[in-house]
């Protein structure tokens, strides 16, 4: 982050030379309709060279110049918006002067035929069935007016009108439609400096160049969130990233991390930016290359803000980098091309990438600012919704931590299994699952036997052709986990197809899996029950999962689709468990 766009037009440039190469596992592909009142035409390329970085191969389409309206009230032409679309509303200055009025002072009836019309846009657009809408907020002006914050009556400042308008945006969030900070991004690009101004009167420009580069940025992360792209966790060095020096050498107290001096500060800051992840849901983790004793600094340093507690998983020792983070990704159930690394040595970032090469980096160092600076710039966390799964994550990783723990007490894993009580409940698809369910179909790709990406769209569109789709929540006297598998069966021709079984790898080895498949065989109701698995580079840990419940494979032939069987009217025992299974209602559409 942070370099010129030159820079970036030349990452665009080598991608494109490559062939446009995936630079994430199993991307998604989503059609971009920018519609502007501007002229964006440079925002393309940075846009589909970032969206890649996070995992989305995008085709970016820019409608006539100035046809928001038009298009907004359902004129765009066949064919340009689809249920794979994700159309982004980003309006300029000059669209928001045309109905607050380029006065310093705006009327009231300014600010309100500035919503009306806005609202009849977005409805406009979801009305032609797009997968999402992403809505920009409002920047400052190019050239700022006086008097932006005057208000008698119903007179208000332009700024105050334009701040009021942008607070309004949030009313017009649905299940599909999100708002995009592109004010934020245009004050980290340098403020009014980013917005069009030379080249607006040469051009009609919306952005100048380096405010181009990072609206491209922040709008990536945006269509990545929406996507089920965005990170999960953050994995971070220790010394001289969370505080300075290095604590087997000073001790505790001797390291640079409190309110007393300015690095102290900065390190302070340092970490309550990491400690603010956690309730966004995103995961903190820790490594380090030193004896596990360092930890006590966690305990014994007041000024540290965050504490041990606050790590979903920490790697304490003196093995590689590389290593500590393949096991944070067993412990925390994802891959690595959901992390962010972050260290201060370029040799370990180096190290770390050679064995994870979908890992995410981050450079700390050398003082605690530049580390502030890079973490804020790339974006990595910038999400445009949360659900209750993303916000009880971290409390679902220290429960799986705790387990770790206690599960070394018992003689034997069946042992252990028997004694913490667990529970999963089913349920069907609903409103308050449904945005868990669809961010699962969207990143899933370990325990994924098809890798089927469905919207939601997709799956109501099942559910009405007689489909049923379970919805899995488990517990255990740690806690709860949440939705945790989801299960999507269709009625076919004399039996019933599991068209669909994802689940997340936190709950491996605890026969959840065999709970489920006993569940779909109870939905079969005597019909033979027949599962496909599609091979891919991730999904090979759900290779023999059809074997293992029970399954027996259809034909020997090497076609790309492998077909299993289970017939359930067969009296066959079942594979075993230890899970008391909860069915909340009838699962049906």
């Amino acid at each position: 982050p942070g370099q010129g766009h030159l820079y970036y037009q030349k990452a665009f440039n080598v991608w494109t030379n490559l062939g446009r190469p995936a630079l994430k596992p199993n991307p998604v592909h989503r059609k971009v309709l920018l519609l502007c009142d501007a002229t964006v035409d440079a925002l393309p390329p940075f846009l589909s060279v970032f969206c890649a970085s996070w995992g989305v191969d995008t085709d970016v389409v820019l409608p006539e110049f100035d046809s928001v309206e038009q298009i907004g009230l359902g004129a765009a032409p066949d064919g340009m918006i689809d249920a794979e679309t994700i159309v982004v509303v980003l309006l300029s200055e000059q669209w928001l002067t045309r109905y607050l009025g380029g006065s310093s002072i705006v009327p009231r009836a300014g600010i309100d035929a500035t919503k009306q019309m806005l609202r009849t846009i977005v409805d406009g657009v979801v009305a032609q069935g797009p997968a999402h809408v992403l809505v920009g907020t409002f920047g400052g002006r190019a050239f700022p007016v006086p008097g932006g914050v005057a208000a008698h009556g119903d007179q208000v400042g332009w700024n105050l009108a334009r701040d009021e308008v942008n607070a309004w945006l949030s009313s017009l969030v649905q299940s599909n439609v999100h708002l995009f900070d592109a004010a934020e991004c245009a004050f980290i690009a340098g403020g009014c400096g980013a917005m069009g101004r030379l080249g607006y009167f040469r051009a009609k420009l919306a952005y100048e160049p380096a405010g181009t580069v990072e609206i491209a940025r922040g709008l990536a992360t945006a269509i990545a969130d929406v996507c089920g792209k965005t990170h999960r966790a953050l994995v971070t060095d220790w010394d001289n990233t969370l505080w300075g020096g290095e604590v087997a050498e000073l001790g505790s107290f001797g390291v640079e991390c409190s309110l007393d001096t300015p690095d102290g500060l900065g390190y302070t800051r340092v970490q309550e930016y990491l400690k603010s992840l956690k309730p966004m849901g995103i995961l903190l983790c820790g490594v380090s290359r030193n004896d596990p004793a360092v930890r006590r600094i966690f305990d014994e340093n007041p000024d540290i803000p965050l504490v041990l507690e606050d790590f979903a998983s920490t790697q304490v020792n003196f093995e590689p980098k590389s290593a500590a983070i393949g096991t944070i990704a067993q412990e925390v159930g994802f891959g690595s091309e959901f992390m962010v690394f972050l260290d201060d040595s370029l040799f370990e970032l180096v190290e770390a990438i050679e064995t994870h090469p979908y890992l995410d980096i981050v450079r700390a160092g050398p003082d605690p600012m530049s580390t502030l600076d890079r973490l804020a710039r790339s974006r990595f966390f910038n999400l445009t919704a949360m659900s209750d799964t993303d916000l009880h994550r971290s409390e679902a990783a220290q429960s799986l931590r705790r387990q770790r723990e206690s599960r070394s007490q018992f003689g034997s894993l069946d042992e252990f299994l028997q004694k913490i009580e667990m529970r999963l409940q089913v349920t069907s698809l609903n409103e308050q699952n449904s945005g868990r369910v669809v961010q699962m179909f969207q990143k899933t790709n370990q325990f994924n036997l098809t890798t089927r990406r469905h919207s939601e769209e997709d799956l109501n569109r099942l559910l009405a052709r007689g489909g049923r789709l379970g919805v899995f929540s488990y517990e255990d006297s740690f806690g709860s986990q949440g939705v945790i598998s989801a299960v999507l069966l269709l009625p076919e021709d004399g039996h019933v197809l599991i068209e669909s079984w994802i689940m997340s790898c936190r709950v491996l080895n605890r026969t959840v899996e065999e709970a489920a498949f006993g569940w779909m065989v109870e939905q079969a109701a005597g019909r033979p029950l027949v599962g496909e698995y599609i091979p891919t580079e991730k999904n090979g840990l759900v290779r023999d999962l059809f074997k293992r419940v029970g399954m027996t494979r259809l034909g020997q032939d090497d076609t790309e689709t492998q077909r299993w069987q289970y017939d359930s009217g067969v009296a066959t025992t079942l594979p075993r468990h230890f899970i008391e299974l909860i069915e909340q209602e009838e699962v049906r559409a």
